[in-house]
């Protein structure tokens, strides 16, 4: 992916909006053999870390376990665009009691409206899962921004890109012209 700044350069307050919103984060892992791994899994953000879980016999937990590697993102880019990448350093805990705390952080975020029985190590109706799967902590080390949003382009031209985006009415239109709107008006910021 190539990062020209006039992509790059989005307010960290925008990063950290964005990375809150999301429902679901990539994982990108690479094998010994060089084999790229990716996996599509909630997960709870604080600012320093993420915490997702994957089941222990996942390919993704072998590949953690070794090293971590993250060379560059493997998303196929689009016209438009905000992709953040995050370097991170990975933990990984088989620990019962540490799982449960974390099941109970993505449950907060997940579903906060509550309904279940808490997820404690002892239980008997979680113990076949917690011994199941292991809890992942990935530590960010640093990170890296892209909002390919048509800055390269003149405003009048974003302008008329965001009228034909809401005339077309597509499933992501509206979405995608409210993302070139948000350059417009960082501009005039300026």
């Amino acid at each position: 992916m190539i990062f020209h700044d006039v992509y790059a350069d989005v307010p960290a307050a925008e990063l950290e909006r964005f990375v809150r919103a999301q429902e679901l984060g990539r994982l990108v892992t690479v094998a010994a053999d060089g084999a790229p791994h990716i996996g599509l899994y909630p997960f709870t953000y604080d600012g320093a870390a993420f915490e997702i879980h994957l089941v222990r016999s996942d390919e993704q937990i072998a590949d953690l376990r070794t090293y971590w590697v993250h060379p560059e993102n493997a998303i196929m880019a689009t016209a438009y665009h905000r992709t953040v990448m995050f370097d991170c350093e990975a933990t990984v805990s088989d620990d019962a009691a540490e799982l449960a705390a974390q099941q109970m952080r993505l449950l907060a975020r997940y579903q906060p409206e509550g309904g279940f029985r808490p997820v404690t190590p002892d239980d008997p109706m979680y113990g076949g899962a917690i011994h199941h799967i292991a809890a992942v902590r990935l530590d960010i080390r640093s990170r890296r921004a892209k909002f390919k949003l048509a800055q390269n382009r003149p405003l009048d031209a974003r302008a008329k890109i965001v009228d034909e985006l809401r005339k077309r009415n597509h499933p992501n239109d509206e979405r995608a012209a409210q993302a070139l709107v948000w350059t417009i008006e960082q501009e005039a910021k300026r």
